[in-house]
């Protein structure tokens, strides 16, 4: 099995594939370490694929964290940039200028396709080991069921159970927990405050794929493509309960996936190659050269966002503005955005109805022992000096109001590492809490993502260029995400300066959907895929990743995009065992996925089962 791509998507897929024995390339542009010039090299993890929040740097200080992430700068790369003008009025005469004052500027990855109005111009891909998850929140929530959540099986009982099935594995997969911040004491203060002024909204703690270090500790570790791959690198000759050995697993990086070649010219639904070109053999030929080369393997798998439904286009599917004739019709259209709120505050001082700061060191006796404890500690250590009650090394607070019918959009109130929410010198960040509001759009024809033949991104690949504007319903849904946002800010204390309620630049939630959108066989004609993610009409290629996902949706799609894999590596399983390649058949019923093909995420004796704590790793 080919899979290009190695986020945690395409990691579900290799890390299953491998343990029922078949083998799996592959392949990621970038090196493994580092995945930036900004960030450290990856020296403090076991395996590639790591969250770089776990090195040490960024755990004594998560503001610095800001540093590493932020569009052009650290691990991401804006999508699709405008072109923009020559003319600098306050550039020196003498210098140089376009003679004609109308062109524009398209050196350093600009798209002269590209209209700033109908933009995502806050939209990045990672390229890198591990993707995404090498920063990103951690979030894992479910979907919605009526709303978010796809509709996989006919009948309401089977459909709900698959998705408790599908979404439990994942949860051990990727090590989910609501319960790491249980001792904290922010985390309280917020939760218990948004309890009490919403106590019909389901307020709890938010779902994230992390662990304590220890008990007490003030430190966790957080989850990427790392806790995916498990022991993958370190263990290749392992067996699974069958007793049946690992297949060979080979990861290429430095390396780009050109295209996918047809078989023949009478096989249009059949992959027999993929062309590869050798990233660090290319600088060595300016003028081309013997850099490309061909992998052929039974089953392709196109994996993640924009950066891999470029070498669907490159290859002649679709997707393209030229007009040809697409084999996959539906590449790029219907994309979902989340639009997305944010603001930051700092907690109230205290009022009868509320529970806050001043609140935190009374009544320590009826208060639980550990936060008794540590208020006390701090107090004796340094009252004298620091007019805050809370211990400096406090846990951060992660709670979620949970999406309603009513109230359809996603949220996080908590303290993370973004760009756009950098704590200043002038106010202590134990008081300063984000509120980050996801709303949703349904996927229309309209909104699409088109890949330009004519100009090519800094991966010499197709550029894409976005044309996306808000529905009306889900526009005015988005304006009343930023009133609920400010309800809900009102009852916590007041802004941060500089970080009033705002609507950040569309793309920035980094949650694309719908760009190889999944369906059943009625919904052939609008969708690329079945849901075991298998590209209709063709025998032997997959999609994966949030591109799949053709609902609405707020919440983070990492979790469900799990789910979806699930189904598609048991398809390929399937079909590689019965030595036949079968493609999708429209007319036939989707069936459940059979537990036993998921049963060592649950069975703690299987010699798969998910552990993610692991000994940490010192040296190299």
């Amino acid at each position: 099995v080919f899979i290009a791509g190695s986020g945690p998507i395409g990691a579900v897929f290799a890390r299953l594939l491998v343990d029922a024995g078949y083998n799996v390339i592959y392949l990621m542009s970038p090196p493994v370490v580092p995945s930036s010039p900004h960030l450290l090299p990856n020296r403090d993890t076991r395996v590639p694929g790591a969250h770089k929040k776990n090195e040490i740097e960024y755990q004594k200080d998560i503001d610095r964290f800001s540093h590493a992430i932020p569009l052009s700068k650290g691990a991401l790369s804006t999508v699709s940039v405008p072109v923009s003008s020559t003319v600098v009025p306050t550039l020196d005469p003498a210098a140089w200028t376009a003679s004609d004052p109308t062109q524009m500027y398209i050196t350093n990855g600009r798209n002269n396709f590209q209209q700033t109005y109908n933009n995502l111009g806050a939209e990045a891909v990672t390229r890198g080991v591990g993707g995404m998850s090498t920063h990103w929140t951690c979030a894992t929530p479910e979907f919605l069921k009526g709303l978010e959540r796809p509709k996989i099986l006919t009948g309401e009982s089977a459909d709900d159970a698959e998705w408790t099935l599908l979404y439990d594995a994942a949860r051990s997969l990727i090590g989910t927990s609501e319960h790491e911040f249980d001792q904290s004491i922010r985390h309280n203060v917020v939760l218990q405050t948004l309890i009490d002024a919403y106590p019909d909204r389901g307020v709890k703690a938010l779902p994230l794929a992390c662990h304590r270090l220890a008990e007490g500790s003030p430190y966790v570790q957080w989850h990427s493509a790392d806790n995916v791959y498990g022991d993958m690198f370190t263990n290749p000759t392992k067996t699974n309960v069958d007793g049946k050995a690992r297949g060979q697993f080979k990861l290429l990086t430095n390396t780009r996936c050109t295209r996918f070649a047809l078989a023949n010219e009478n096989a249009p639904f059949k992959v027999g190659a993929v062309e590869v070109k050798d990233l660090l053999e290319d600088r060595l030929f300016p003028g081309g050269g013997p850099t490309d080369f061909y992998i052929r393997s039974k089953v392709f798998l196109g994996n993640c966002l924009t950066d891999r439904w470029q070498i669907l286009a490159n290859s002649g599917f679709g997707g393209t503005r030229d007009g040809a004739i697409d084999i996959i019709p539906n590449l790029g259209t219907h994309i979902t955005e989340q639009p997305m709120a944010f603001c930051q505050i700092v907690l109230r001082q205290g009022r009868l109805t509320l529970f806050q700061v001043d609140d935190i060191p009374k009544n320590l006796d009826t208060k639980p022992e550990w936060w008794a404890a540590a208020v006390r500690h701090h107090i004796q250590q340094h009252g004298d000096t620091d007019p805050l009650p809370i211990p400096f090394k406090d846990p951060e607070p992660q709670v979620t109001i949970p999406a309603s019918l009513e109230r359809p959009w996603h949220t996080q109130i908590h303290r993370d590492a973004f760009s756009y929410g950098e704590v200043g010198p002038l106010v202590d960040s134990r008081i300063v809490v984000d509120l980050r509001f996801f709303g949703m759009q349904v996927g229309v024809p309209e909104n699409r993502m088109v890949f330009e033949t004519a100009i090519t991104d800094s991966y010499g690949m197709p550029q894409p260029t976005f044309e996306y504007r808000p529905t009306e319903k889900y526009a005015f849904e988005a304006h009343d995400m930023m009133a609920d946002m400010t309800d809900v800010a009102s009852k916590l204390g007041g802004y941060l300066p500089g970080s009033s309620p705002q609507f950040m630049t569309p793309g920035l939630a980094l949650h694309l959907g719908g760009t190889t959108r999944l369906g059943q066989g009625t919904d052939k004609g609008e969708t690329v895929a079945d849901f075991n993610s298998q590209v209709w009409d063709f025998d032997n290629l997959y999609v994966g990743g949030n591109g799949l996902i053709p609902t609405p949706f707020g919440a983070n799609p990492t979790l469900t995009s799990m789910c979806l894999a699930f189904r598609g590596a048991y398809k390929i399983s399937q079909d590689l065992a019965a030595g036949q390649l079968t493609p999708p058949n429209p007319a036939q019923a989707l069936t459940p996925t059979p537990r036993t093909w998921l049963n060592w995420a649950f069975d703690v004796n299987d010699p798969n089962y998910p552990v993610h704590q692991r000994k940490l790793h010192r040296s190299v």
